[in-house]
């Protein structure tokens, strides 16, 4: 049996993929926070951008209910997938924060959402990463 070169399939089905990613994000690792200990104030570090550029967030429709001391939040899952060949997984952490920059759904910008997942896949068309967000 002789082996099919897949390689012609993949990059057809990665170029299509890419016309439906309309959205845009950014992906940022936050820096090391520094106390100031006279005053106990923790000041943030400078976020590390990894990814700025085309996306497109879909809901995988599994809220669920938090309580965050007496406020209910609702944290909705959803597949952020970016071109195949924007950056390595490898750069991801879960913990690493998603902001939704332009959308045709104006009430996803500048939403934040945080990486939960980070799929792998030889044969994927775009890289697949899981985020959540409150809501």
């Amino acid at each position: 049996m002789t082996a099919i070169d897949i390689q012609p399939l993949l990059a057809a089905g990665r170029a299509a993929h890419d016309q439906l990613l309309v959205d845009t994000c950014t992906i940022s690792r936050p820096g090391a926070s520094t106390l100031d200990r006279p005053t106990s104030v923790l000041t943030p570090g400078t976020p590390t951008v990894l990814y700025s550029g085309a996306c497109r967030l879909k809901p995988q429709r599994v809220p669920r209910n938090e309580e965050a001391g007496e406020r209910l939040t609702i944290v909705a899952r959803y597949e952020l997938a970016l071109p195949f060949a924007s950056l390595a997984t490898d750069n991801l952490r879960v913990g690493d924060a998603v902001v939704i920059t332009a959308s045709g759904d104006t009430r996803l910008v500048d939403q934040p959402f945080a990486v939960m997942a980070v799929d792998f896949s030889s044969t994927a068309t775009a890289w697949r990463i899981t985020v959540e967000g409150a809501t």
